[in-house]
């Protein structure tokens, strides 16, 4: 007769994802009863990194590279915690969760296998990596066994290749070690949430360690940073700047990555009462001319005080 209190992975993980689901979340979930020390894989400890960041949605097409994560998925998105969009096309699903973080603010993950898959995902992420949008590239890797030469590794005898191309792009990290998981997440958060230069962060897991047994903090994973707002040291680039808006007649903006959510803003800003100070006193239409002289000091004294009313803004 089969011991009821041995040790069930897959019934520890199913009541793990059922807690979280049913807390809404893992700070939740903790202060609900769930134990903040778990032994698990590598792979259900990195999703459950990833979901104190807000990564709930994967985009991903699963193979050999990538089996165990996926069993994962498989758990978690039955007990309704996690989302997985199966998808037919590596670029097509590295431009999805680009998408989605670009318009709508969400973090994803892509999943690929090894090899090929990788390589395209890698190539899709150009787009991310070029328009500075934070998305989490998750791919399969060789094993860290050095057993022989791998038929879906990069044809080359030399180790790490995949890392290094993924951080010629982005920030790599090949998780060769279960138990610098937290690391890898705590890179990768600032990575993908930086607030002015995010990217894609690749995250590489080999084959014989996504399956891996490791403990883990739940309470100490990283959580999405927060940065503060920081003020400029001094003013004078403020008083340059408001000084060449002020003397032109035209202004023209060009809006680049780093300024997405700032036409919100703008708008905001028209609905404010505009300062009398901002604008530049009006001329009378005697000074407007190109003969000066024809503003003669009788005409100074004529001016009435409509004359000096402030201009209405043209924004």
């Amino acid at each position: 007769m089969l011991d009821s209190k041995k040790a069930n992975p897959l019934r520890d993980m199913r009541a793990r994802a059922r807690a979280v689901a049913k807390a809404g979340g893992i700070e939740q979930a903790i202060a609900a009863g769930l134990p903040k020390l778990v032994a698990c894989t590598l792979s259900e400890a990195l999703v459950l990194g990833l979901l104190r960041q807000g990564v709930r949605k994967y985009f991903a097409i699963f193979g050999h590279g990538s089996t165990d994560l996926g069993n994962v998925l498989r758990v978690y998105e039955e007990e309704g915690v996690t989302r997985t969009i199966n998808c037919r096309n590596e670029v097509e699903m590295a431009h999805a969760a680009t998408a989605l973080r670009w318009q709508y603010g969400e973090i994803s993950a892509v999943v690929t296998s090894i090899g090929p898959g990788a390589m395209q995902a890698f190539a899709g992420s150009l787009a991310a990596a070029s328009n500075g949008v934070g998305v989490y590239h998750i791919y399969g890797d060789e094993t860290t066994f050095g057993e022989g030469y791998n038929m879906q590794q990069v044809p080359k005898e030399e180790q790490g290749l995949f890392g290094r191309m993924t951080a010629v792009v982005g920030q790599s990290y090949i998780l060769h070690t279960p138990e610098g998981l937290r690391d890898a997440l705590r890179r990768g958060s600032l990575c993908v949430n930086h607030p002015y230069r995010a990217g894609p962060f690749y995250l590489l897991l080999p084959l014989n360690t996504q399956q891996a047994m490791v403990t883990v903090n739940l309470a100490a994973l990283p959580a999405r940073p927060q940065p503060p707002k920081l003020a400029p040291a001094d003013d004078a680039a403020i008083d340059q700047a408001a000084s060449m808006i002020t003397k032109a007649t035209k202004v023209a903006i060009k809006a680049g990555g780093g300024t997405r959510g700032h036409d919100a803003a703008v708008r905001r800003w028209r609905k404010l009462p505009v300062p009398r100070s901002f604008f530049p006193r009006a001329r009378p239409e005697c000074c407007r001319t190109r003969m000066r002289r024809t503003c003669t000091s009788e005409a100074r004294k004529a001016r009435s005080a409509a004359t000096m009313q402030w201009p209405k803004p043209t924004c």
